[in-house]
């Protein structure tokens, strides 16, 4: 498992070599959709990081911290190891944050950039206010303003978006 900061790095660069704009909440947000779908198909979490529902969806509260002094601002460059707390204890302190996948998430992770790079921070933002997600649960439903958003909850949901598309596929 890797930490919320590796993952936002391999964004970063692939975000970097296409061009595009990459802010925090398109961050936060393609982070979590990665470990979702990861919960879903592999029966594992990808991040080990909390998961709390804020006002704009989940947020890795951890992230949050480390790529802060961006604040809505495009983030310019890859989180090294200085600016996320569990990386200060690493003894490469001041390179980037790196992580280790097995090969069927960094493809997972490569699909994922594929299909939601090009989405709007808040259209990213939108996809987890839906009704029925593990943040309006938490947020709306709950009442927990920054709660923790639970990998079983964020797994049945995400388990229930890939049966939703078969269907759809095979009714289409």
């Amino acid at each position: 498992m890797a930490h919320s900061a590796e993952i936002a790095n391999i964004f970063i660069l692939k975000a970097k070599d296409d061009g595009k704009p990459m802010t925090q909440m398109h961050l936060q947000k393609l982070v979590y959709i990665s470990h979702g779908w990861n919960l879903a198909i592999y029966g594992r979490p990808l991040t080990t990081d909390r998961i709390e529902a804020w006002q704009y969806g989940p947020v890795y509260p951890d992230l949050r911290e480390a790529l802060s002094r961006y604040g809505r601002d495009n983030v310019r460059s890859e989180i090294k190891n200085a600016d996320y707390g569990a990386g200060v204890f690493y003894d490469n302190y001041n390179e980037p944050c790196r992580a280790e996948l097995p090969e069927e998430e960094a493809v997972l992770i490569d699909e994922i950039y594929r299909l939601y790079s090009d989405f709007e921070a808040f259209q990213l933002s939108d996809l987890t206010h839906k009704s029925g997600t593990p943040w309006h649960d938490t947020y709306v439903e709950g009442g927990i303003r920054n709660g923790a958003i639970g990998d079983n909850a964020i797994r049945k949901h995400f388990i229930g978006l890939g049966k939703s598309r078969k269907t759809q596929a095979t009714h289409a």
